[in-house]
């Protein structure tokens, strides 16, 4: 079993997460959830978050919940489905769930909202299965 624990920390360790300010809130196996508060360095030329900060922001939670398993996984396919936009100020969250599993390849679906609970994107990622956790630094 992954240390989720440990698997939470690496994620809010992450130089791409402390960037964008993405908290991973929990993960526990096959889950994960997170927040993040949209900057104006995240914003679009219309003032919404834009597209790929916000694919980030899912991606980045799905990868926590992806990697909550004892093995490595890694991006390897994406779809997204974008709702809805939040504006610079405003909280979204993310909640990652693998719903597939399958040899080397893990389906993951993550669902981002507002503090409403407004959906803005749902996005379903492929991730493949690389190695063992506990062999991989």
């Amino acid at each position: 079993m992954a240390d989720c624990k440990e698997i939470q920390r690496k994620f809010n360790d992450c130089n791409v997460g402390r960037l964008l300010g993405i908290e991973v809130l929990e993960v526990s196996e096959g889950m994960a959830r997170g927040r993040m508060t949209v900057q104006r360095n995240h914003t679009n030329v219309f003032g919404g978050i834009h597209g790929g900060i916000l694919f980030a922001f899912a991606d980045h939670v799905g990868g926590a919940c992806g990697n909550s398993m004892d093995y490595k996984a890694l991006l390897a396919r994406s779809t997204a489905r974008f709702k809805k936009s939040a504006r610079e100020g405003e909280t979204i969250y993310a909640e990652a769930m693998i719903v597939h599993s399958k040899k080397k390849f893990d389906r993951i679906d993550i669902t981002v909202t507002n503090e409403s609970g407004d959906i803005l994107a749902v996005l379903e990622m492929i991730s493949y299965v690389v190695d063992n956790a506990a062999k991989t630094p």
